[in-house]
């Protein structure tokens, strides 16, 4: 066999792994970038419950907020803003854990408020708050669980033997959990 024969089987077998390896890591990239909008999205819908229950306008269009859920509105208000806020890179580890760490914060504050002193009139909260609460919260819940899996696999695809040499050069890193 003639050595650049050989030469020329050697790099289009590489160049078809590499090939191949771009788009798997594409593809795991692009369902999880899927999965953090699904999660980014219900989210949001627990921000629409607070300021749908929690905050009421007043004539200025200022809202008022009871002082119990103060926390509440002001941590449905940061996760607002981190929500909106643009992101070149979603998947890299400091992106998520700032939307992880918004998230955990207003739940803080929700349970704080729900579980704090109840008064004699009855519950804190009205019954279809916490129902409305509890259903978004199991949506949210449910898909960073499903973001946490594929991330799992995608970081797994890029520190499997000899891709953890070439995805750095294709432009792949290892992507955070929710």
């Amino acid at each position: 066999m003639d050595m650049s024969l050989l030469l020329w089987l050697v790099l289009a077998l590489l160049l078809f792994w590499g090939v191949g390896l771009y788009n798997r890591l594409m593809r795991l990239r692009a369902r999880g970038l899927e999965v953090l909008s699904v999660v980014e999205k219900q989210a949001g819908t627990c921000v629409g419950l607070v300021k749908q229950f929690v905050g009421r306008p007043d004539d200025q269009g200022q809202v008022q907020v009871a002082a119990q859920w103060a926390d509440v509105h002001a941590a449905a208000l940061r996760l607002e803003l981190t929500l909106a806020q643009p992101r070149l890179a979603p998947l890299q580890p400091n992106a998520v854990a700032a939307v992880s760490k918004a998230w955990a914060d207003m739940q803080a504050a929700w349970l704080a408020a729900t579980e704090g002193p109840t008064d004699l009139a009855g519950p804190v909260m009205p019954p279809e708050m916490q129902e409305a609460w509890a259903a978004a919260n199991l949506k949210v819940q449910s898909a960073s669980g499903g973001f946490n899996q594929i991330i799992a696999r995608y970081n797994e695809a890029i520190h499997q033997y000899p891709a953890r040499w070439a995805a750095p050069l294709m432009g792949f890193h290892a992507a955070g959990s929710f």
